[in-house]
């Protein structure tokens, strides 16, 4: 949205980051029984919102935002938000870049297939390379066998098919809020370029 006022950019922007770091907490739905940890949750959805509307630069900062709050109580100590930074700029970028270089539905769908795609890479290689090791100690494929899980069933059983959803879930979120979003956007924008001409005509 080229030409945007930088006050509405600015609070739509804080909004957004807000709104996802609530939603980062609740709901958080458990998605297997067998790894409880998983928790689907649709802090995605106002960072994509973003992303379309404000571009990549914005998205970036509200991610790291997002994230740095969510140390605050979170429970890994930084090695969770670290894995979720990565798997979000798997996601978020692709559909804000191709979004932001042809604004069309097509152009959306595109970023937020590929986006999905990337996400679910990022989240098996996070967790076989950071989360894994991390929690369960470099003798983590032996820890995970006495749990009564295989490496690759854990990373392609759940770990691909949580992200999937996930992205699904935020993809479809996001799409249907964001054409009402830009519309309330492009008014809000209106009302505020009136308001510093009257200004303007006051002043002078």
């Amino acid at each position: 949205m080229p030409g945007k006022n930088r006050t509405v950019t600015m609070t739509y922007a804080a909004l957004m980051t807000a709104l996802a770091i609530i939603l980062s907490y609740i709901p958080e739905i458990p998605l297997a029984f067998f790894a409880p940890w998983l928790k689907l949750d649709f802090s995605f959805t106002p960072l994509l919102l973003l992303g379309f509307s404000c571009g990549p630069v914005m998205l970036m900062i509200a991610l790291l935002i997002t994230n740095a709050v969510h140390i605050l109580g979170g429970t890994t100590g930084m090695v969770g938000e670290l894995a979720n930074l990565i798997v979000g700029i798997a996601f978020l970028m692709p559909p804000t870049l191709i979004y932001q270089k042809s604004r069309t539905r097509r152009s959306a769908l595109t970023g937020m297939g590929i986006g999905s795609l990337l996400m679910i890479i990022a989240g098996i290689i996070s967790n076989r390379f950071i989360l894994l090791p991390t929690f369960f100690g470099s003798n983590f494929i032996g820890v995970m066998q006495g749990m009564g899980m295989s490496l690759n069933g854990y990373l392609f059983g759940a770990i691909a098919p949580f992200n999937l959803i996930k992205a699904l879930l935020n993809s479809a979120v996001a799409f249907a809020l964001y054409k009402r979003l830009s519309v309330i956007l492009k008014e809000a924008e209106q009302d505020a370029e009136k308001d510093a001409a009257v200004r303007h005509k006051v002043k002078g």
